[in-house]
This record gives C-alpha cells, sequence and structure tokens, in this order.
C-alpha cells in the first residue's frame, strides 16, 4: 500500500487540480512535475510532437478493410476480383491481422495461438470487430521472439517520458503498470470495472481478479498488482472523482459508479462503448502504443509485456501451467513466450540493469 506522506501529496495535489505540482513517487527515483490532464481539444496541436521521430503508425492497410468485407459475407475470391490482386493476398493478409488481433489485443472467445481459419474469424466476427476497434497497427513490427524483456530500467524510463508527454498522465501511467505487472491483453483490461477493483466500502480487493467474462479465454484469473500499481491507480481514481468522470451521487465505490470502467478515454467515455469510435483515441491498444512510443525505445510493446511477465513468473518458480493461467493463456503459448531468453528479468521494483 502506498505510504502515508504519499497519500498526503496526493490529497494535497488534487485539492489543486488546476495547479501542476511536484511528486515523488514509488516508482521513479526523483521528483517530476505532475499537471492533470488536459481536457479534450485543449493543446492537442502542442502534444503531436511528442511522439519521437517516424514513430506515428502506419497507414490502415488493406487488411482490415478485407476483413469486414469477410465478416459481411464476401468470399475470398469476390474480396480478390474487386482490389485486383490474388486470393492468396487476401487470405494471408487477412489471417496475418488476425493473428495479430488474437496475440496483441486479444479476441474474446479464442486463443492467441489459435489458427484464425475463415471459419474460425466468421463464427467470432463480433470479437474480432471488438478487438479490432483497440488495435494500432505499427510501422515496423518486430518478431515475438526478438523483443526485449522490460526491465525496471526501462520502466522508469517510460514513466518518466509518460509523464513528460502524455495529456492524461496519471491514466496512462495506471495503465502502463496495469499491462506491464499483469500481461493482461488491452482488450481485457478495456473489460475491468471499478467494482472489479474496489469494493463498495473503496476498499482494494484483495486479490483483484479478472472477471470471466474480460477474460478472453472465459476464465477468471487474478492480476498480480503490487503497491506501486494500486497506488498509480488510486491516483487516476482521484482525478476521475474530481473531474466529474463516472461519477456517483452515492459514497459507495469512493463516489465512482461501480460498473463505469476502470480506463475512461480522454473524453470520459468507455473504450468498450460504441460512442467510443469517435474520439480521438481509438482504444486501449492506440493508448499503450503511444505510451512506449514517448520512450522511443525500439521492441517494447504489449507482446514485450506479456513476455516479460512470462519471464518473471519462470525466475519466481512458476510452471508453465501456472504462468498460462495467470496470462489466460495455453502452455503451448508460454512455451513460446519463454522461447530465446536474453536473462532473467527482474521484478517490477528491483533495480533494473
Amino acid at each position: 500500500m502506498p505510504s502515508e506522506s504519499h497519500s498526503k501529496t496526493f490529497r494535497s495535489c488534487f485539492s489543486r487540480l488546476l495547479s501542476p505540482c511536484n511528486i515523488e513517487t514509488p516508482c521513479l527515483k526523483g521528483p517530476f512535475r505532475l499537471e492533470p490532464c488536459s481536457w479534450p481539444g485543449n493543446n492537442r496541436e502542442n502534444h503531436r510532437g511528442h511522439a519521437g521521430p517516424n514513430m506515428e503508425p502506419r497507414s490502415p492497410s488493406f487488411a482490415s478493410t478485407w476483413l469486414l468485407a469477410m465478416l459481411q459475407g464476401q468470399t475470398y475470391d469476390q474480396i480478390a476480383a474487386r482490389f485486383r490482386v490474388t486470393k492468396s493476398t487476401v487470405s494471408k493478409s487477412v489471417t496475418d491481422l488476425a493473428r495479430d488481433l488474437q496475440s496483441i489485443v486479444g479476441v474474446v472467445g479464442i486463443d492467441e495461438d489459435s489458427a484464425p481459419t475463415a471459419h474460425v474469424i466468421r463464427a467470432h466476427g463480433k470479437d474480432y470487430l471488438e478487438a479490432l476497434e483497440h488495435f494500432v497497427p505499427l510501422a515496423k513490427h518486430a518478431a515475438t521472439t526478438s523483443l526485449p524483456i522490460i526491465t525496471q530500467a526501462h520502466i522508469d524510463q517510460l514513466v518518466l517520458h509518460t509523464a513528460r508527454h502524455s495529456r492524461c498522465k496519471q491514466r496512462d501511467i495506471a495503465l502502463l503498470l496495469m499491462l506491464i505487472h499483469t500481461g493482461a491483453r488491452p482488450n481485457e483490461i478495456a473489460r475491468i470495472t471499478i467494482a472489479d477493483y474496489i469494493d463498495a466500502s473503496g476498499q482494494h480487493r484483495s486479490p483483484v481478479w479478472l472477471p470471466a467474462g474480460a477474460a478472453t479465454n472465459g476464465v477468471r484469473r487474478p492480476l498480480l498488482l503490487d503497491a506501486t500499481v494500486l497506488y498509480w491507480l488510486d491516483a487516476y481514481l482521484a482525478w476521475r472523482v474530481a473531474a466529474g468522470w463516472g461519477v456517483s451521487d452515492r459514497r459507495e465505490y469512493r463516489g465512482l459508479q461501480g460498473d463505469s470502467s476502470l480506463f475512461l478515454g480522454r473524453s470520459g467515455e468507455s473504450f468498450t462503448s460504441p460512442s467510443a469510435k469517435a474520439t480521438a483515441e481509438k482504444g486501449l491498444h492506440d493508448v499503450l502504443q503511444r505510451i512506449f512510443r514517448y520512450a522511443n525505445q525500439p521492441g517494447l510493446g504489449v507482446l514485450g509485456a506479456r513476455r516479460s511477465v512470462a519471464h518473471r513468473l519462470r525466475a519466481d518458480g512458476s510452471t508453465h501451467d501456472e504462468i498460462a493461467f495467470y496470462l489466460g493463456t495455453r502452455t503451448g503459448t508460454v512455451r513460446r513466450l519463454l522461447a530465446t531468453s536474453p536473462g532473467k528479468p527482474p521484478h517490477p521494483g528491483a533495480s533494473g540493469t
């Protein structure tokens, strides 16, 4: 749990929500300037250059268009004829996109290593479309086996750059640490509610569980959150109360609506709501990829976070079955995540190398 001194500092900061403040946090070695989340539309032009050189997502490929066409009932032959390409080009592009959706964002009811055949994609069309709403393709896609292990040094840099560049610092730091500690997929994190995190009296659930309905494999599992993650999540919820996002007129759940999503977009909309499509943030994967681009360190991303959690759990003595349970996947996927290990990663919170 956060120390009393940290709690007092945060209460002081949030009582002066519109005034920047200096704060020293458990996961940073020195103080930094923490400003409130910018309101939607404020200073948007001033923030466009912060992602670093050549780090913008590429334009959407034809794969998403072809996937949508297939789910609307068109065959690969019809799509190929319409776009004047070969059937194999369409099939491979759609399959590759479906694999990315499964492994990076998460498709409800589909394991990340399942073969995304046309039959499977059509049978789970709604779930693939939901994952597509969160997905942002990258200009350079690193192979899974070459992804670096995320160390504490990486985490420190990511938090510092996020604190410097993000327009919603409290949310984005909490989201980043949630991903790095749990390895949960963006689509799963988007489904977590306030009531999943705290009880009606406002106390942390111990442990915090990802509900079966939010897990891509449909199996309830605990989320491995430490005091630092809880600290930033509490900071974000305090900001939400002050900003009036997802609040209630009751005292339960710290004045928030229990069924409100734990993480909201900059406009206050849930990432799982239909109206979220019209916001500047496409989905949680979009937010997470932007956070990783802040640090401009190639290879760091959602897949790297899952791989790092798998290696950390193995270093702690967990079996493949136990790692698969904590990541909500199968043992075959765990073996792939653990392949070609560059070394044992330290726990988040330990000194990085």
